[in-house]
């Protein structure tokens, strides 16, 4: 299947299962690229911004309207006047949607952006659980490990660093924000056990595993790889086809801090409009996670590109980009650029997965056999084990989440790789391992 084929299949999957979704450009087809998806007839606006937004938006509607009305278009004067419902999870934002087909989200954000400034408005963006080569697909398909009794790559951690016990994560909360995890797992796998958290179903209506079934679960085995005792669990949230949108993901990050957090592993990334951030976690790091000790890690994507990923490109949030199996170097499919903050391993990682057949995304298509295990290569399996280095180092010290992240990214820093930049190991969680160590 060339590159092509695989784009429009992956793409063409979602705006199937989701009538909400939308590709852009509308050309997507012909450029081979999508720039970003967006959720229909919807934008979001900062709540200072919301009553004079809405009065354009009206205008523009009615005139869209009208002018359909003088093509002969007669359509419903109603259906197509905005509704605003404002977030129960994003405060300091609102949302807006409307009906109808009289103007789409691009044409209203084009008008509003020259009336009040670019990012004034924004789409409401809709985020993956891999975003690969403009659209949402891993970096790899899971790949049969040689049999049950293979461990994980990494190995379980024994909690033994620098010559000291404590190393494990013990006492520390860690919330994965994902598609939730499979329940036979954690009695499974004897580094899975205590993990819980939101159901994931693994298998479709033909008893095949679905695509980016066991994405949470194998994240959660990443953790407990280096974090073997911390309190790990996934949140669910809802995604079509891998595709959610950004005011989901917040909601499952409230959720998480609900919980009780220490640590957020956001395992979904995606492009934005105009390279602008976006405003639902803009909004939540500015109502709720700025005045909390949390840490936020998130995957650069596996698109080998420069261009940034949000929530991963934040400056509060830890984007985490891949290296090659090695080690010495940035592995071929991970995003990179300033605003990765550090790369570790992601390639070939061996972890818990689902149990049944599953037919590839990538060529050669083939249908394989899955036991519970895997071997998966992403910047999403890179992301956990940066988690679980900053829930062990907590542990050990005593240091509370920002404080461990601080100490591990210097380290990173000083060790940095040419070409790449700041790197991590996992055995590195107390930032004073040598570099041939």
């Amino acid at each position: 299947m060339s590159e092509q084929q695989r784009l429009e299949e992956a793409v063409d999957l979602i705006l199937q299962q989701d009538p909400r979704a939308v590709a852009y450009p509308p050309k997507w087809r012909e450029d081979g690229r999508v720039q970003y998806f967006y959720r229909r007839n919807s934008i979001l606006v900062r709540t200072r911004d919301a009553d004079r937004v809405e009065v354009s938006l009206r205008s523009i509607l009615d005139q869209a309207q009208g002018d359909r009305r003088d093509q002969g278009n007669q359509g419903d004067q109603e259906t197509d006047r905005p509704r605003s419902e404002r977030s129960s999870v994003v405060s300091g934002v609102v949302k807006f949607e409307w009906s109808g087909n009289a103007v789409g989200t691009p044409g209203v954000l084009d008008l509003l952006d020259a009336e009040y400034g670019v990012g004034t408005a924004t789409p409401v963006h809709g985020l993956s659980l891999s975003p690969n080569s403009g659209h949402p697909c891993p970096a790899t398909d899971p790949a049969v490990v040689p049999s049950n009794s293979f461990g994980p790559v990494p190995p379980v951690s024994d909690g033994i660093r620098c010559g000291t016990h404590g190393w494990d994560g013990d006492g520390v909360v860690v919330g994965v924000v994902d598609g939730g995890l499979i329940d036979y797992a954690p009695g499974m796998w004897p580094w899975m056990a205590g993990v819980y958290g939101d159901r994931d179903n693994p298998l479709d209506g033909s008893n095949m595993i679905r695509p980016y079934a066991g994405h949470g679960t194998f994240v959660a085995g990443c953790v407990r790889t280096v974090a073997p005792r911390a309190e790990v669990y996934v949140r669910r949230a809802e995604e079509i086809a891998g595709l959610i949108y950004e005011d989901d993901v917040v909601r499952a990050m409230s959720d998480a801090i609900d919980g009780g957090a220490d640590i957020i592993v956001c395992e979904f990334a995606g492009y934005s409009r105009l390279r602008l951030p976006m405003l639902s976690f803009g909004a939540f790091y500015d109502d709720v996670l700025r005045h909390l000790d949390i840490v936020v890690v998130a995957p650069a994507g596996n698109d080998t590109s420069r261009l940034p990923t949000y929530p991963a490109a934040y400056s509060w949030v830890v984007g985490v980009g891949a290296l090659s199996a090695n080690g010495n170097q940035r592995a071929d499919f991970s995003n990179h650029g300033g605003w990765v903050d550090v790369y570790a391993p992601g390639e070939d990682l061996v972890n818990a997965f689902a149990i049944g057949d599953y037919n590839t995304i990538h060529d050669p298509k083939q249908r394989r056999h899955f036991d519970g295990i895997a071997s998966w290569s992403g910047t999403s399996f890179s992301t956990p084990l940066v988690a679980g280095m900053i829930a062990a180092r907590m542990s050990a010290t005593g240091e509370d989440a920002p404080q461990a992240a601080d100490v591990l990214l210097r380290f990173a820093l000083s060790q940095a790789i040419p070409g790449v930049g700041p790197a991590l190991l996992p055995h590195q969680v107390c930032g004073a391992v040598m570099k041939d160590g």
